[in-house]
């Protein structure tokens, strides 16, 4: 008999129908270790084309494995054809078995998995909103990232964040939803807040505005209420929790509204190249560990130097499309004597 035969045969004798004689001539061919393995990868491979190789191999591995034991403890009792058949059906059971178990859990793990991870992608000078599956809404500043998708399942709700973005979270008790940055997590249920966590800033920051979160590092762990903003400093690796004026200010980014609070100059030009797409240089390293609290609203770049050179003695220009930013020595010493 060609293969074929065996194999419409293995089939009549599922469906109960093969003769005693059939039963025996199918059991000879399923003894035949070298012909029924054959058949059994062969059907294996059609019926895992799109499966990973290792996974495949392993759930392979079981069921030839199971399949051997069924033969070693077959028992030889007085009705033979009985104990041929409730072997062989054994057999099929567990190949059965194992390939609707193992497909039905690699196809659960590969569902999981074409949940493909969105990226939101925003370039200097832009931003973006997204509402995420859950309903929860996002808002992405200027020269970020965020990524979602593969870890925001059933269980939870996990994002990937490098850069700036504010969040306002649906509800969900039995689902948490948590912000990751290279350096710290922020662990919300339903709640509204700022993440800032860009690459080249010596810190990162997360303020509360409603509810109430959880951020850990590495080291330690803290609970912000509203109006409370963590500061993460990367060079030490420890957190501090302040209390802000009005947390509100600190997502008016999303309006094109800016609000400084006791920000060093080093920082805010980090936040006007990104928000203006543009080079701002310091010829005056001295000019960087000045600070400004204020907000100079929805307004041009020239117009925030401007603001910034009132308060401090900051002189820049303009050379071939870069912003130079130099101390006035002058005004320094005026400063200095004022401040004394």
């Amino acid at each position: 008999m060609e293969k074929q035969d065996y194999i419409q045969l293995f089939d009549k004798f599922l469906l109960k129908q093969a003769s005693p004689e059939e039963v025996q001539m199918l059991i000879q061919w399923l003894k035949s270790e070298g012909s029924f393995q054959d058949w059994m990868d062969e059907e294996w491979d059609a019926a895992s084309s799109g499966m990973d190789t290792d996974l495949q191999q392993k759930l392979l591995g079981q069921i030839k494995q199971k399949i051997s034991l069924e033969m070693q403890q077959a028992p030889l009792k007085r009705n033979k054809y009985r104990t041929i058949y409730l072997w062989t059906a054994r057999i099929a059971s567990v190949i059965i078995l194992l390939l609707l178990t193992g497909i039905s859990v690699y196809r659960y793990a590969m569902e999981q998995q074409k949940m493909q991870d969105m990226i939101v992608s925003v370039e200097k000078g832009q931003k973006a909103n997204v509402v995420l599956p859950d309903g929860s809404k996002v808002w992405v500043n200027s020269d970020s990232r965020l990524i979602y998708g593969s870890r925001f399942t059933s269980k939870e709700r996990i994002l990937e964040l490098e850069g700036e973005a504010y969040f306002e979270v649906a509800p969900d008790k039995d689902r948490p939803f948590i912000v990751e940055t290279k350096n710290i997590s922020v662990k919300a249920l339903g709640t509204s807040f700022d993440v800032k966590s860009y690459k080249e800033d010596n810190w990162v920051s997360a303020v509360l505005m409603t509810g109430k979160v959880e951020v850990w590092s590495e080291n330690e762990k803290l609970i912000l209420e509203p109006n409370q903003r963590i500061l993460f400093d990367k060079s030490t690796g420890k957190m501090e929790k302040s209390r802000v004026m009005d947390a509100t200010d600190f997502s008016g980014w999303m309006y094109n509204t800016l609000s400084f609070e006791a920000e060093t100059f080093e920082n805010i030009v980090q936040t006007l190249q990104r928000l203006y797409n543009t080079k701002i240089v310091f010829e005056s390293e001295s000019l960087k560990k000045y600070r400004f609290t204020g907000s100079p609203g929805n307004t041009s770049l020239e117009s925030i130097l401007q603001i910034l050179s009132l308060t401090s003695p900051l002189s820049y220009e303009v050379k071939d499309s870069v912003i130079v930013l130099r101390e006035n020595k002058k005004e320094k010493a005026w400063y200095e004597k004022a401040l004394k």
